[in-house]
């Protein structure tokens, strides 16, 4: 019996609805609030993203909108790759540098869900979704066009973070 496509349904519900709701607590939708302004600002005085206000939509949309697309099964890899992008950027600007366990603010909490939303991606949304339901595909060339975008972002979104992060001040002797 293969039960790949209710493994999907699990992956995609578990990591889509984990991104989706950290997306709407940006907005203030869920947990302790938030705001774009809020992220907006963290990212550009924190995390060096400038215009913060603009990636602070970016991640915003990339987590609250791909999210839910990926755990509802909608638009193929297109969503999932979207989560993807996005949780490599904040794994690599925000986690990483805080080592490894998730109590210290580090990685091991945000990578699997880019390793999740990557196979998603992947294998595809299983016959349990909504592309599923209603019979959709999508070109190899649109996909293989997204994955390109997406890849361009992660790159650039990195550059600029390099590039305009705070510098740590100097530790006193």
């Amino acid at each position: 019996m293969d039960n790949t496509d209710l493994a999907m349904l699990i992956l995609r519900v578990v990591v889509g609805g984990v991104v989706a709701m950290h997306g709407f607590m940006k907005l203030g939708w869920v947990g302790k609030g938030g705001s774009p302004a809020g992220t907006a600002g963290f990212f550009e005085n924190y995390l060096g993203f400038k215009p913060g206000m603009f990636w602070a939509w970016v991640a915003i949309l990339a987590e609250g909108v791909g999210g839910t697309l990926l755990a509802l099964g909608l638009f193929g890899p297109l969503p999932a790759v979207a989560v993807a992008a996005d949780m490599i950027v904040v794994s690599i600007a925000a986690h990483v540098p805080k080592g490894f366990w998730v109590g210290n603010g580090g990685w091991e909490f945000p990578v699997p869900l880019v390793a999740g939303s990557l196979a998603v991606a992947l294998i595809g949304n299983g016959l349990y979704s909504l592309d599923g339901l209603l019979g959709l595909s999508y070109p190899d060339r649109l996909v293989g066009l997204w994955w390109i975008v997406m890849g361009l972002g992660v790159v650039l979104a990195l550059i600029l973070h390099a590039t305009f992060r705070p510098k740590a001040a100097p530790k006193a002797a």
